[in-house]
């Protein structure tokens, strides 16, 4: 019978671990670079930075508030448009609680980065596809992402 003694279990297991988390963060880098790779960049578009609210103001037709006057006002957003910015917002966050390597588009003045990566509906009604650049960035490298993580990139 063989036996392996003071082999110092916990330490070899956080150092696998770490390993594992360093080489998660490399993958998903290389996602984050294929994504900002990907998006779309217009070149057209450029609008003077500012933020700006609205009034809101209708009566209900059904509902709880029926025939009575509705007003609100809108929260704050940003209106401002420069080439790159979208693609300057693409980042990789790690939640530590979870454990969790997750890459993000978007910020509190980019708010419409879903509105390009899933599609939308513009104002007169026509269909604007979405530019999938996150989704095709991760699924394009998903089938080696189990052995980058076990042997690095």
């Amino acid at each position: 019978m063989a036996r392996v003694a003071n082999w110092k279990a916990p330490a070899i297991f956080n150092e696998i671990t770490e390993t594992c988390f360093e080489n998660a963060n490399r993958f998903m880098d290389t996602v984050v670079d294929s994504a900002k790779t990907a998006c779309p960049v217009d070149l057209k578009t450029f609008r003077e930075g500012r933020f700006s609210s609205a009034s809101v103001a209708f009566t209900p037709r059904t509902g709880r508030n029926k025939g009575k006057l509705v007003q609100f006002k809108t929260t704050y957003r940003w209106l401002g448009r420069a080439p790159g910015n979208l693609r300057d917002t693409i980042r990789r966050v790690n939640k530590t609680a979870s454990g969790n390597i997750r890459v993000y588009a978007g910020n509190y003045k980019i708010y419409w980065a879903f509105m390009i990566e899933k599609g939308y509906h513009d104002r007169a009604g026509k269909r604007h596809p979405g530019e999938h650049f996150l989704r095709n960035a991760f699924y394009g490298k998903a089938a080696g992402v189990v052995e980058a993580i076990k042997n690095g990139i």
